[in-house]
């Protein structure tokens, strides 16, 4: 059930993109010194490829649910697509394009992206004050129908109001049996079915009843008892799936994630570097031989690397991750107290076998030993390994409870973003760069 101003909505906040898109492209050819010859065609080409680059990004789509950040996202990705097309094609007919592409690139992603903020700001108040806001039933006992309502009575910005629910043994305004006469007697234009696993053979009956209605329907699968990361809804053919493991660092994330690994660890390896050479030097002269520590460790995956490390021990020590062993030097006490022998890893994240921020890697006995202790321990598995971390910024450093770090690490997980990561490593380099016993 699709409101007609839905559909105004969306054709104002193409017209507005188009806006947006055409002060950057005015900008960048008056600051590039282009004339109309040249910005006839940049504006033409433009709007075309706006219109169809942002709809295939689902720019267009409802988004009353989803995290702002993924729109930030999918608007950065629509703006270079965009720009490098036109710049394909504007290049086959004019002198001198990239340049002026570059311009309309850095002008154009942040002018989006501020507006679709506002845009969003907007909506959301406007929500809350009853405006484009739409109705909604739940229908069944489920745990996540509980959790449902919760969660949309909390969120007012949604506009999602929730007229009633229908179910068996909660409170409610009738059974699920009479789905059917609420639906003709008080219509809505979303119904959520979260049917618990003991119902799911009345799915079919109540799927039946919802398609005699023109109403939106949504299915609630009953999971929230389970850990799994986050939820997407695929299609193989027509069989739609539901992946319960799916990382999102994955696709234009993780290239994402990629690229400021790299720049992080150059960056690192340029800022610390004197440092890393002086360590090694002490090292060398004071212990001996071996500057470096080996370990093997487990990342994403499960793929085993060759972790590195400055050398805290004396002589051939085999664990170098007991703070209390007489092995540790003098000097390794004071590179662990301030996890300066942790700097090595920058190579390890240069290389791609770690990344700057992302759960602890862990030894792959350690790892076998844990998991049929801690249902959740082999999600960490589904991101690579970081030099520093969620739990870490916690204090869940070395030993600690394993069980309450793997919930952190789930969060991070769950909740990743590029800002989340800067957060990360903006507190890590605050606070910390103490007592690293791993």
């Amino acid at each position: 059930m699709v409101k007609q101003h839905s559909q105004l909505m969306r054709a104002l906040l193409g017209l507005c993109d188009l806006a947006v898109m055409a002060a950057a492209a005015a900008a960048a050819c008056w600051l590039a010194e282009r004339d109309d010859a040249f910005r006839r065609p940049m504006l033409t080409l433009g709007a075309i490829l706006t219109l169809l680059i942002f709809s295939r990004c689902d720019l267009y789509s409802p988004r009353r649910t989803a995290a702002i950040i993924w729109e930030w996202v999918d608007v950065t990705r629509a703006c270079v697509i965009v720009a490098v097309l036109a710049g394909l094609v504007l290049s086959l007919l004019l002198p001198d394009v990239p340049v002026v592409i570059a311009l309309f690139l850095v002008i154009w992603v942040p002018l989006a992206v501020l507006f679709r903020t506002a845009a969003r700001m907007i909506l959301r108040r406007a929500r809350r004050r009853g405006w484009n806001a739409r109705s909604a039933a739940i229908v069944g006992d489920a745990a996540s129908a509980d959790q449902l309502m919760q969660e949309l009575q909390s969120s007012t910005w949604t506009g999602i109001n929730v007229i009633y629910r229908l179910a068996d043994e909660h409170p409610a305004i009738g059974s699920i049996d009479q789905l059917g006469s609420c639906l003709a007697r008080e219509p809505v234009e979303m119904v959520f079915v979260a049917l618990s696993s003991a119902q799911q053979q009345r799915l079919q009956a109540v799927l039946a009843e919802l398609q005699k209605v023109t109403t939106d329907i949504h299915i609630v699968p009953d999971l929230v008892q389970y850990s799994f990361l986050r939820r997407q809804v695929n299609q193989i053919g027509s069989v739609p799936t539901i992946s319960l493991t799916h990382s999102p660092q994955e696709g234009f994330h993780e290239l994402l994630k990629r690229g400021m690994d790299v720049i992080g660890s150059l960056i690192g390896l340029l800022l610390f570097g004197p440092a890393m050479i002086v360590i090694a030097a002490m090292i060398r002269l004071k212990d001996g031989p071996g500057v470096l520590f080996v370990q093997r460790r487990s990342s994403l995956g499960g793929r085993e690397f060759p972790m590195l490390k400055f050398r805290t021990m004396a002589g051939a020590a085999g664990a170098e991750n007991d703070a209390d062993d007489r092995r540790v030097t003098a000097l390794g006490k004071t590179l662990r107290r301030w996890s300066l022998d942790e700097l090595p890893q920058l190579l390890n994240v240069l290389i791609g076998q770690m990344s700057l921020v992302g759960p602890r890697p862990e030894r792959p006995e350690r790892i076998a030993e844990l998991a049929p202790q801690i249902s959740d321990y082999l999600l960490r598995q589904h991101v690579k390994s970081g030099m520093t971390g969620w739990a870490q910024i916690h204090g869940l450093r070395g030993p600690c409870d394993m069980s309450r770090r793997v919930q952190y690490d789930l969060y991070y997980i769950i909740h990743w973003s590029i800002g989340l990561d800067l957060w990360v490593l903006a507190l890590t380099l605050l606070k910390g760069f103490f007592h690293s016993d791993e």
